[in-house]
């Protein structure tokens, strides 16, 4: 009597967990495709052999305009833009 009880609990967690298992198999979700960054992909055509500081800076500097593009009077922005031209500019020539 003694060993029935904790065998009996113990069949019970194994078959409860099997179920589990086999559910989750069957419903697990797969992830989506990732489309590439247009971004990326100017900054890549814009500096094909440059360095990665230089594909960095393009890159930050093409989301910068973009954002300008969106907000024209903003004048962080607008500096921002300024900044990292700049920084292309000096660095990746």
């Amino acid at each position: 009597m003694k060993r029935t009880i904790p065998l009996l609990l113990a069949l019970a967690c194994l078959a409860s967990c099997d179920d589990e298992q086999k559910a989750k198999s069957a419903a697990a979700p797969t992830a989506p495709a990732v489309a590439p960054m247009a971004a990326q992909a100017t900054a890549e055509a814009t500096v094909s052999g440059g360095s990665t500081i230089c594909r960095v800076y393009v890159t930050e500097r093409d989301v910068a305009k973009t954002q300008l593009d969106a907000a024209p009077t903003d004048s962080v922005k607008q500096r921002r833009v300024s900044m990292l031209d700049a920084l292309v500019k000096e660095t990746c020539n």
